[in-house]
């Protein structure tokens, strides 16, 4: 092989193969963001617990200990996507007083962090205490100031400040559980305009007497919910409901199968003689409440022939339903996520079919919006219920009322230009 000879500083010469050698590989200037998000999208996908850092590093065509250059551990890359997207709340609504000004930054920044809610609902109970009061105490800023913004111009007897709030967020928050199915061009409209006929709804007088509020904690409230009741005689019964409320309180990975036989009086492997596994547990509550779902919309559908009747009573008994069951409400948010690809399909497909009745009957409601609206429309609008029935410090007697007002806001919302 010939070489090339070239010159040194000293005058001799020495020689070369030639032989081209690669360019090095520049870092990115943006690795650090692309970790960021290719992290945020994997644990919204897989979960927490079953995301790896080299799963996150093979994403993105790196090493591993790439990663370890800008975040210690996947524990902190946890607390840094929750904490970019309270960042993006924050800044939608930093120095705003009005709503009118905030709703589209805020829609904007919803669409921006999609993994937000379910990441928090399901994986913030990873964080350690003071890292969990820190964001929360952050999280509940935000809330503030949307709720002082509704404050403005709200009338005697409306939905409290508080509940109108977190039903912006649970619409806001949508797009991370399901993708909305307009186009992308028209979401953060659509968006927006749902989340305005929720605050415009908000504020009115609706006879709401003045609540002041629960002054239990969260955590409080949460613990008496799980607690509260008897039980089925039902073995299986028994450790359905209680596993599901357990999950939905504490998180599923914490919750082991000791706990759960713990919580009804049998030793943890006597759970084996019902279910095969945890998982197998959230597959029949999530089987459940969908059985329940379809009951009810043959019910309805059998009792009336005008569909604005058919409309209103399914979103009422949504909403009692919703209320009642918050914790399988929780369960099929926040934990479906655990389910293997053929249960996921299976209830992807179940989930489809059911809102497709709601979404017929908002056509034949409103014929002026197209399939995609409707849906998106109808997706919204049971966001909202879920949403709000999943707060603890708002489940009161009065909260299935408000969820459904609120609801039916978002189905009649008129979808703006802007």
């Amino acid at each position: 092989m010939g070489g090339i000879s070239t010159r040194r500083l000293d005058g001799t010469t020495m020689m070369t193969t030639g032989v081209d050698r690669p360019a090095r590989r520049t870092r990115p200037k943006d690795r650090k963001q692309r970790i960021l998000e290719t992290a945020a999208d994997l644990f919204r996908g897989r979960g927490y617990h079953g995301v790896g850092m080299s799963d996150i590093a093979g994403a993105l065509g790196i090493v591993p200990s790439a990663l370890y250059r800008h975040y210690r551990s996947k524990h902190d890359l946890l607390v840094a996507v929750l904490d970019a997207a309270l960042v993006r709340y924050e800044q939608a609504v930093e120095g705003v007083d009005d709503w009118a000004t905030a709703s589209g930054r805020i829609a904007q920044a919803a669409l921006d962090v999609q993994a937000f809610d379910v990441l928090w609902s399901r994986d913030s109970g990873n964080l350690c205490p003071a890292e969990y009061e820190v964001l929360f105490g952050r999280l509940r800023g935000v809330g503030r100031r949307v709720a002082a913004m509704i404050d403005v111009g709200s009338e005697t007897g409306c939905v409290p400040s508080w509940t109108t709030a977190w039903a912006v967020f649970a619409a806001l928050d949508w797009p991370g559980h399901r993708p909305l199915s307009v186009p992308v061009a028209d979401q953060r409209r659509t968006l927006a305009s749902a989340v305005d006929a929720i605050v415009v709804a908000g504020r009115r007088d609706v006879g709401r007497e003045s609540d002041t509020g629960s002054t239990s904690s969260a955590d409080e409230l949460s613990a008496r919910d799980a607690l509260a009741g008897l039980r089925p005689a039902s073995r299986r019964e028994a450790l359905l409901s209680t596993a599901i409320t357990m999950f939905a309180v504490r998180g599923y990975q914490t919750v082991s199968l000791d706990d759960i036989g713990d919580a009804v009086g049998i030793a943890g492997p006597s759970v084996y003689n019902h279910f095969a596994s945890k998982r197998e547990i959230v597959a029949s509550g999530v089987s459940r409440a969908f059985e329940s779902l379809w009951l009810t919309l043959g019910q309805v559908l059998r009792s009336t022939s005008d569909p604005r009747q058919a409309l209103d009573d399914l979103l009422d008994h949504y909403a009692r339903f919703a209320y009642e069951h918050w914790d399988l409400i929780t369960v099929c948010l926040s934990h479906s996520g655990i389910l293997d690809d053929a249960e996921r399909a299976v209830l992807g497909r179940t989930y489809l079919d059911y809102v497709s009745e709601w979404r017929r009957l908002e056509m034949e409601c409103r014929p002026e919006l197209s399939p995609d609206e409707a849906q998106t429309l109808v997706d919204l609008a049971l966001a909202v219920v879920d949403g709000v029935v999943r707060i603890p410090t708002l489940r009161e007697p009065g909260l299935p009322a408000d969820a459904r007002y609120l609801a039916q806001a978002v189905l009649d919302a008129q979808i703006t230009s802007r």
